[in-house]
């Protein structure tokens, strides 16, 4: 065979042994890649889910803040009510 033919197959397999080192690195960059993206996404789920779960036990407490606030209103308005009622009736009287 030919030298220059025997030099360039010899090339040509350095480059493909040195393609395959390389394949092999981005193979294993993927992998570990994929798995701290796996455990990114767990750990924005978990996040996420005690967020949500912290809003929700927030929106109980507001409801129930504001149910009592409304039931508040509503003893004052009535007692206005009365005491407008007395108010008006000690008007007719003086």
């Amino acid at each position: 065979m030919d030298p220059q033919v025997m030099e360039l197959l010899a090339k040509i397999y350095q480059t493909q042994t040195e393609m395959r080192s390389e394949i092999i690195e981005l193979r294993t960059g993927q992998e570990t890649l994929a798995i701290n993206v796996a455990k990114i996404i767990t750990v924005i789920e978990h996040d996420v889910a005690n967020k949500i779960g912290a809003i929700f036990d927030f929106r109980e407490i507001q409801i129930d803040h504001n149910q009592k606030t409304g039931d508040t209103l509503e003893r004052i308005g009535a007692k206005v009510e009365v005491l407008q009622l007395e108010t008006s009736q000690l008007r007719r009287i003086k």
